[in-house]
């Protein structure tokens, strides 16, 4: 099927010209004048042909049957009547559809040489349509194409400004998976941990020392009820963290243990933001949660320093190292290094014969 109209300007362009166009051949048939009907009806024509040829180029094809239609256009106002220019909106409106600014600049330049052309041959005065009704129409015909154009890209941002707003929800989306994902391994595996050592030390002492099996398992059982509340947490939204109390948890996760676990500098801990406590608590637990069930080491220690600019906290094991082949690299470093990024700050590790040191800083 031939198609008169480009897919996209098929609603606003179909009805109007054929309204236009009807009243265009009319005015051409019925306006007295000495020019014959055979050259008015190749006016017709021609003008419609040039149009069709502007509406659907945009590139140098479409300047030149611009010129050749406002010609003609000029051509018939100065033959039959000047009010055949009132229909150069037709070409002033397909002109707000080009891309480029010369090209729209060439149409107004053109719109403007034919009220000249045809006052001048006319009436011998180039500029006496000024005091006549055709002033306006001039002027509402160059200021058409600019007002589309201007029109349509505003249109445009919009389309950018909806599909970029749909990237960054898929962005946010994504993000949010990452951070249950992230928070899952932080907080539960830190409370599995403690489940599988407790459950360990319970076994161990169930023939020997009975009550004392007992209340590992009961502290077990409190543990597991813990867990559903801090998916929901995690799930629900990032909860505050406090630096104080992931302490306390690693003393616990290390009771018992032949791992000693020691505290430098708890009183340096100074007043944080909500979200950089949190973040450092999370690092502090993710670092303590892997010297636990990976470092094989007989000592850990947890120090605290603070300075005007900056709160630093060191975890150094004497374990085996991450370089071990019996380690299996998680994303824990990552996500300790993700964690101070986003709050300005900076996770440094050391491993080597000697054991593990994490270094992490959050500017106060």
């Amino acid at each position: 099927m031939i198609r008169l109209y480009p897919r996209e300007q098929m609603k606003s362009y179909l009805f109007v010209d054929i309204f236009v166009f009807t009243f265009l051949f009319f005015n051409l048939l019925t306006l007295e004048s000495e020019v014959p009907l055979l050259l008015r009806l190749f006016c017709f024509a021609a003008i419609l042909a040039a149009y069709y040829v502007a509406l659907w180029w945009k590139d140098w094809r479409f300047v030149a049957a611009s010129a050749a239609g406002i010609c003609l256009f000029a051509f018939a106002a100065i033959l039959i009547d000047h009010s055949l220019l009132i229909y150069l909106f037709l070409f002033s409106d397909v002109s707000g559809r080009v891309r480029f600014w010369p090209y729209l600049c060439l149409s107004m330049l053109f719109l403007a040489s034919s009220y000249l052309a045809v006052f001048t041959v006319t009436t011998g005065k180039p500029l006496s349509f000024l005091t006549t009704v055709y002033a306006p129409f001039l002027f509402l015909q160059l200021i058409l194409p600019v007002t589309i154009r201007y029109m349509k890209r505003a249109h445009s941002l919009e389309r950018d400004l909806a599909s970029a707003q749909s990237e960054l929800a898929a962005f946010a989306k994504e993000e949010e998976r990452n951070r249950i994902a992230r928070d899952l391994h932080d907080t539960l595996g830190h409370t599995l941990a403690v489940i599988k050592f407790k459950s360990e030390l319970a076994i161990r002492l169930a023939d020997s020392h009975p009550v004392a099996a007992k209340r590992e398992m009961e502290d077990v059982l409190d543990t597991a009820r813990s867990a559903a509340k801090q998916v929901r947490e995690v799930v629900s939204g990032l909860k505050h963290i406090e630096i104080k109390p992931e302490i306390d948890h690693a003393k616990t996760l290390f009771k018992g243990t032949f791992t000693t676990f020691s505290v430098r500098g708890e009183e340096q801990i100074p007043t944080l933001t909500e979200v950089v406590e949190t973040m450092v608590a999370l690092s502090i637990r993710e670092a303590l949660v892997n010297c636990y069930k990976h470092s094989r080491a007989d000592r850990v220690e947890l120090a605290f320093s603070h300075t005007e600019r900056e709160l630093v906290c060191h975890i150094h094991d004497d374990g085996v190292g991450i370089g071990s082949p019996d380690i299996k690299k998680g994303d824990g470093i990552a996500s300790m290094k993700e964690r101070m990024r986003l709050v300005g700050g900076t996770c440094l590790w050391e491993s080597g014969s000697s054991g593990t040191t994490v270094t992490l800083a959050v500017p106060t």
